[in-house]
Parts: structure tokens; C-alpha cells; sequence
């Protein structure tokens, strides 16, 4: 009797807690004192993560993508609100880590929340303005504008900030997670105090681009590589982000609006992408494998093929960033996650295959010899340059949102 007094109790405590956070979320999430900061601190990422899990298990979610619920937004990595007046984003959380306790951008006449699988899009009236939040490991958020505009960030209380040639570097106490704030060239970066908060302020037709290092990623010393990432985003080298998680789910980031990444086929041993683009240019490319298809066994590895042809993986991936020729690099966490960069140095179309090599195959050595390179120009926090791909990107994206309203 006592096991079935205890189990009730759970049950109802748990009920309790889902009813509360629900009920939050209808309200548009805890209440603003107007200064930006929520007036109610009890409902932490941490409990927001936990109620998403819950709620998405018991939907049969699996991988990425946006549960929402109200004006909550729950996915694996993300946890949200959206003020349902002011269309603000509160309570952002990474992991169950609180990052940002809002992110507004000013002269924003709210219209509509919109989610489609592992991306949510907060749009304005006018279709001019919008934020788009990605579930994915890198918990990559795009904020953009046709006219002159300013973001305003304000930290969670134990997140630091700090500026490091032109991008803003967000860290969070007792936490792995580091987090970048790319902006265009010419963008005004006003950071007030180590907890801030944070404003930019960048002209018209431009992007403000929020990316963390993978979360699935930690404990690799990785910080170092997606902090030159980071700097590749705001020279414009980066053509695309591709995460594919559990249950086929995957989240493409397009930072260049002439790339097209599409998943072909996806096994227990290979995955299989097609990339083509517009743009003969080389450009870099970042995959992030998490609970995906591909099963391997304790000696097994990951491997690359680049149009059916294995690749010599390089173990510094400084040398994918200043490659000239096909160049990978991967980083193998478990046998579940991995990282993999790499360069292609034209395009057209390519196959890119993301294979399972047993230790019985034939071995494609990893190379430390250098490739072809280029010398990068050295910049001053003034020269870097903007975000003139992911701005015509958006532009689209706005054209069709613009489109769409005029209709009706």
C-alpha cells in the first residue's frame, strides 16, 4: 500500500509541474518587469529541459525539433519562450543551461511564431524582421533585417562575456558551453559590464548570427576550432551546417544562399548527401552526427568519401580552414557523435558520404601533411567582412513571407 501511496504522489507531483509550466507558456512565459528581465526566476532552463523531455517522450519524439506548447518551444537541445505581446525570446536555454534571459530587437511589431521541425521562425508584421531558432548542437540562432536595427542581449546571471576580434565570446560558469555572437562588418557592439548585457546595432540587409560550440561535442578542446569556425561565418567561407541526430531527424543551416544540401539516403552504414551550389567558389562545411543511423562497432571509425573517393582526413583542422584542395577533418567523440569539417574547393554538385569503415577495411591513413593552402590576410576588428550570402538568403525567405501576407 505504501508503494501505491508513493507512486499517486509522484504522479501528481509530476502533473503539478507540467500543469504550471503549461500554464506559463499560454501566458506568453513569466511576466517582464519592462527592464528585459523576467520578473519570475523559479523556472529555470533546467526545468524547462526537464518538462520538454517529458512532454516529448510522451509524444514520441525522437531527435531534433521544436515541441511547442503555447508560447513555450521544447527541442533536444533548445528550450524557449516567446513573449506573445512583444515577440521577445525569454528564458533561452542550451542543454538545460540558461544563456540568455531575453533576446529582443527594437522596433519589432510581433506578428506570428511559426515552427517547422528543428527551426522556429519569429516573424514581424511587416515581414521585414525575423529570428530563426535552430535545434541543433550547435544551437545556431539567425536574426535579420531589411532595415537598420538593434539586438539586444541580456545574459543569464552566471553567463561572462567577452569580445574577441569583432565576436562577441559568451561563457557560462560550472557549464562547458561557449557560445559566439557573429555580426556584419560596421555593426556597433556596445557590451556593458562582464554579464552584460549585450546590444548590436547593424545596418540594413544584414545578420547577427548566435552559434555555440556542439554541445554533444564537449571535452575535446574543441573551443579553439569553433572559434576559428566562427571567424570562417563572418568572412562568409562557411557554405552550410548539417546535423543529422536520432530517428533520421536533421538540421541544415544554409550560410550560403547558393547552397543546397540534400539527404540522399541515410543506413546503418553510410550517409549519403548531395550538395550543390550556384557559385563555383570553395567553401567550407561543418557535419555533426549525433544518435544517427550509422552503427558502429568498438574498432569501427567514421570515414568520409567526396564523390566516391575516400578522403585522407588531416589531424589539425587548421588546415581545413586554409586548405585550396579537398581536405576533412574529424573529430570521434563516441561512436555516436562526431564532428567533421571540410573544404570543397568548387562546386557544381558533389556527393559526400559519411561511411562506417571496420577495422578489417582497408585503412585510409590520416594524414599530417599539409595541403595546398593559402595565406589568410590578417584583419583588424573593422575589416570583418559581412554576411552578404546568409543576408540574401533571408531575403528570399522575407520576399516569400512579404508574398504570403500581401495574398491575403
Amino acid at each position: 500500500m505504501k508503494l501505491k501511496y508513493l507512486i499517486l504522489i509522484s504522479v501528481s507531483v509530476l502533473m503539478v509541474v507540467l500543469m504550471i509550466n503549461s500554464g506559463l507558456c499560454q501566458m506568453g512565459g513569466p511576466m517582464n518587469d519592462g527592464m528585459g528581465r523576467p520578473s519570475d526566476d523559479s523556472f529555470s532552463a533546467g526545468d524547462m529541459m526537464g518538462t520538454g523531455q517529458a512532454l516529448r517522450h510522451d509524444a514520441g519524439m525522437q531527435g531534433m525539433g521544436f515541441m511547442r506548447s503555447g508560447a513555450c518551444l521544447y527541442g533536444q537541445y533548445i528550450t524557449f519562450d516567446v513573449d506573445n505581446e512583444t515577440g521577445a525570446i525569454t528564458k533561452y536555454g542550451i542543454a538545460g543551461v540558461g544563456i540568455f534571459e531575453s533576446i529582443a530587437v527594437d522596433v519589432f511589431d510581433y506578428d506570428s511564431t511559426q515552427v517547422r521541425g528543428a527551426m522556429t521562425t519569429i516573424a514581424d508584421t511587416y515581414g521585414t524582421t525575423f529570428v530563426q531558432v535552430h535545434d541543433n548542437p550547435a544551437a545556431v540562432i539567425n536574426v535579420f533585417s531589411s532595415s537598420k536595427y538593434t539586438v539586444y542581449f541580456d545574459l543569464a546571471q552566471d553567463a561572462t562575456v567577452s569580445e574577441e576580434e569583432n565576436i562577441v565570446k559568451i561563457a557560462v560558469e560550472d557549464s562547458d558551453i561557449v557560445v559566439y555572437i557573429i555580426s556584419a562588418a560596421g555593426s556597433i557592439v556596445d557590451i556593458l559590464g562582464d554579464n552584460g548585457p549585450i546590444s548590436i546595432t547593424s545596418q540594413a540587409d544584414s545578420s547577427v548570427v548566435v552559434r555555440a560550440v556542439p554541445v554533444n561535442m564537449h571535452g575535446q578542446g574543441l573551443d579553439n576550432v569553433h572559434g576559428m569556425f566562427a571567424r570562417e561565418v563572418a568572412k562568409n567561407r562557411v557554405g552550410a551546417e548539417v546535423s543529422l541526430g536520432k530517428g533520421g531527424s536533421m538540421s541544415v543551416v544554409n550560410y550560403a544562399e547558393e547552397m543546397h544540401v540534400e539527404l540522399h539516403s541515410m543506413t546503418q552504414d553510410m550517409i549519403r548527401l548531395r550538395v550543390n551550389s550556384t557559385d563555383p567558389a570553395g567553401r567550407i562545411m561543418a557535419f555533426n552526427l549525433d544518435n544517427t543511423s550509422l552503427m558502429l562497432r568498438e574498432m569501427d571509425r567514421i570515414g568520409i568519401h567526396y564523390d566516391g573517393t575516400p578522403m585522407a582526413c588531416v589531424d589539425d583542422p587548421e588546415l581545413v580552414f586554409n586548405a585550396t584542395t579537398a581536405t576533412c577533418w574529424i573529430s570521434q567523440q563516441t561512436r555516436e557523435q562526431a564532428q567533421v569539417m571540410m573544404y570543397i574547393p568548387e562546386f557544381s554538385e558533389h556527393t559526400i558520404d559519411i561511411v562506417v569503415e571496420s577495422d578489417e577495411a582497408d585503412e585510409v591513413p590520416t594524414t599530417t601533411e599539409t595541403p595546398e593552402t593559402t595565406d589568410t590576410p590578417e584583419t583588424t576588428e573593422t575589416e570583418v567582412p559581412g554576411f552578404a550570402a546568409l543576408s540574401a538568403i533571408l531575403s528570399l525567405v522575407l520576399t516569400g513571407y512579404v508574398f504570403k501576407k500581401l495574398k491575403k
